[in-house]
């Protein structure tokens, strides 16, 4: 008989969604304040060295994760998946707050962007930690018949934080004038994000540390050496695979982020509050869809479940892309919500690579293969892809969509592998 979710599963659901949120949540407000953060703290008779400067320090916090997801993971592995699942959130917590409390170069000099460089810093570090953490944790928390749902919750709220920073920010800009948002203003979305982060802490004392490490410490199986040996040693194919499949989580980037900044440019010239709106619709759809996909995981299984998404999300993704040069806006609107739904499939990433490492060395693999994924594949396409699809052809994202979308076939065909064994 299929076992049902307890108030104690939704419970620890929910709060370990929270850190996640937080990092998206971090994300977006970075980026949506990025101008007024350059004004403060890196003036420069060059604006392309302000530039420079204000998203390096924005992208730090990536470059830090593989190693200290590493760390983290590995600890997880040997004391316990709820310390460091607390110590990561503290981790990102933190800085946020202390960012909105920073005092800018006109106060303090050269030591003002320095501050900010090193609460990236520790923002990256915790990063590494936090997502690993959450998806494991919850897998050992739920019974193995909603191991879909439960590690879909997690990717909704990552999503949801999306949601959450856009909907700061569209509050900010009503609310506030330009003055005062570089006078005071700017402060208002990382204080809350801090004290938000803060709170999800304290709630988090009341999670319980997961059945299948408590079995383990109770059966003295817990890892004797380090993980991360035992992965480069017997697994790597699998951590091959693992680290190959968080290219899909690049879809996500593409589609959400790098699709309305090519809606509103020259090639489409479409209007801005138009393109805002959709983008919010679109991140709504992602949440459901990330849902549907994790319910479909454990009624249908996950090869089949990634197998169909990918299918459907290069079909309607493609469509959409050739809507772009349409005049019609609702059908536009329409297509992009459609495909922003499939993209659910980034919920499968994570349920990937849990399956396919054991228990004792689970945190390790997963945050391993997830941080470098995530600094290889993010950087590629952050970076690579908008300076492709400028210089030669705007569709060229519409192509880079359908080839993660045959990634995705290749990986639900490989996961069938008699040799490839599954952990849960």
């Amino acid at each position: 008989m299929a076992k049902r979710l307890t108030m104690q599963d939704a419970k620890t659901l929910s709060l370990s969604s929270l850190g996640g949120a937080l990092e998206f949540y971090d994300f977006i407000v970075f980026l949506t304040f990025a101008s007024t953060l350059k004004v403060l703290f890196f003036p420069s008779e060059s604006e392309l060295i302000a530039t420079v400067m204000t998203y390096l320090t924005y992208a730090i916090a990536y470059f830090v994760r593989p190693l200290s997801g590493v760390v983290l993971a590995h600890f997880g592995d040997l004391i316990g998946r709820k310390k460091v699942f607390m110590f990561s959130l503290f981790m990102m917590a933190i800085p946020t707050l202390c960012i909105g409390l920073l005092p800018t170069y006109e106060s303090i000099g050269y030591l003002a962007p320095v501050l900010l460089l090193t609460m990236r810093i520790l923002q990256g570090v915790a990063l590494g930690g936090e997502v690993p953490s959450a998806h494991v944790f919850v897998t050992e928390h739920v019974p193995s018949n909603r191991f879909g749902i439960a590690n879909s919750a997690i990717a909704a709220g990552l999503t949801f934080g999306v949601l959450i920073g856009h909907f700061v920010s569209t509050m900010m800009s009503i609310s506030f004038s330009a003055e005062e948002t570089l006078s005071y203003a700017w402060r208002i979305p990382f204080i809350l994000g801090g004290v938000l982060g803060l709170l999800a802490v304290y709630l988090r004392r009341y999670l319980q540390e997961t059945p299948v490490f408590l079995e383990m410490q109770k059966k003295k199986a817990l890892h004797a050496g380090t993980p991360m040996k035992t992965i480069l040693k017997d697994f790597r194919p699998q951590a091959f695979i693992a680290t190959l499949s968080t290219w899909l989580l690049i879809a996500g980037v593409v589609l959400v982020l790098l699709a309305p900044n090519l809606m509103k440019s020259d090639m489409f010239g479409m209007d801005a509050g138009f393109v805002n709106r959709a983008a919010l619709i679109a991140t709504f759809m992602n949440i459901v869809g990330s849902l549907s996909a994790g319910f479909l995981v454990d009624r249908f299984g996950l090869r089949k479940t990634l197998f169909s998404f990918a299918v459907l999300l290069a079909i309607t993704s493609f469509i959409f892309f050739n809507s772009l040069g349409s005049h019609d806006l609702s059908k536009v609107g329409i297509l992009y919500a459609i495909a922003s739904f499939f993209l659910g499939i980034v919920a499968c990433v994570p349920m990937i690579i849990i399956r396919l490492f054991p228990a004792d060395i689970r945190l390790t693999g997963m945050g391993f293969s997830y941080n470098i994924g995530n600094a290889i594949f993010a950087g590629l396409t952050t970076f690579l892809v908008p300076v492709v699809a400028e210089v030669f052809h705007p569709m060229f994202i519409a192509y880079y969509i359908l080839f993660l979308c045959a990634l995705g076939i290749f990986l639900s065909i490989y996961l069938g592998k008699k040799s490839l064994p599954s952990y849960i």
